[in-house]
């Protein structure tokens, strides 16, 4: 799993709560385990919101993936990769991976079997997407990404 992932889960496991309201998991990353100034660690439950994996509402943040599920590694502390931008490919996997549970190496194996039954005549972003719409994962933001870059690239060249 990712490290944003992890970092995005720690405040709700070391609180004991499933949701929590904004300054609490700010002041969490932050003050509690120091990891963060409050300026760094609002940016990160923005970007933790963009890709998916909280949800804001009144003041709230809810988690979208089953806290449960993340088994955060002992002694871990997020690197600064945890700002960097993800490619469609590994955010489409990342997506699958909280959706079902599976491991990257799992879901990375369906995605090339799924383009070796397109016979490779898709992107492999495409053939991840229909391997999310098959294990029941919701990938429509991801759909319209990728059919825009596809449409972008061959007007390009």
């Amino acid at each position: 799993m990712s490290d944003l992932l992890y970092t995005v889960s720690m405040p709700f496991k070391r609180k004991g709560k499933e949701v929590l309201n904004e300054n609490e998991f700010i002041l969490a990353l932050s003050i509690d385990l120091k990891w963060f100034s409050p300026e760094v660690a609002k940016s990160i439950l923005t970007g933790a919101e963009k890709a998916g994996l909280v949800k804001k509402d009144g003041g709230n943040v809810f988690p979208e993936f089953d806290i449960s599920s993340v088994q955060i590694p002992s002694g871990f502390k997020p690197d600064s990769s945890i700002f960097q931008k993800k490619s469609l490919f590994d955010r489409i996997i990342e997506k699958i991976m909280l959706g079902t549970g599976m491991e990257k190496r799992n879901v990375v194996a369906l995605i090339n079997k799924k383009n070796e039954e397109l016979y490779k005549m898709v992107e492999i972003e495409v053939s991840a997407i229909l391997v999310a719409l098959e294990q029941g994962v919701e990938a429509h933001d991801l759909i319209d990404e990728e059919y825009s870059a596809l449409v972008n690239a061959s007007f390009s060249q």
